[in-house]
This record gives structure tokens, C-alpha cells and sequence, in this order.
């Protein structure tokens, strides 16, 4: 298993979101979870930008070992 981190500042407030590799359907929707909470200054733009990178860096991960199982036959 793999942890991935990223990392999203606004208005001078750091978040740091740490998530499972095989897993980012979780994270997506802790994102809209922040999002729907007036807690956080995290908008539902916010939330969808970060979930639309997580969302390329599994498609991208998942080509790649596609790529690779192939390319070892």
C-alpha cells in the first residue's frame, strides 16, 4: 500500500491530506465533507480542484502499471 500526501494552502492556512493510494474515493469525500463544514475554509471549488488532481494522479498511477504488467509479458 502506498500513502500519498498532498498538500493545499489558502488564506494562510496549511492543509496537509494524507490518503491510500488504492483508496481515493475515501479522501474525496473527507474533501466534501470539509467542504459542506463552514469550519474549514475549504469551498466546494476547492474540493473539487483537489479532487479532480487525486483523481488524475490514480488514473495516471493505474496506466502506468497497466503499462508495466504489459510490458513484462
Amino acid at each position: 500500500m502506498t500513502t500519498r500526501t498532498m498538500k493545499f494552502e489558502k488564506d494562510g492556512h496549511d492543509y496537509i491530506f494524507r490518503y491510500r493510494s488504492d483508496a481515493p474515493d475515501e479522501i474525496i469525500d473527507h474533501l466534501m465533507t470539509l467542504a459542506e463544514s463552514s469550519k474549514y475554509n475549504i469551498d466546494w471549488l476547492d474540493a473539487a480542484t483537489l479532487s479532480f488532481q487525486i483523481t488524475q494522479i490514480a488514473a495516471v498511477s493505474q496506466a502506468n502499471k497497466t503499462t508495466s504488467s504489459v510490458s513484462q509479458k
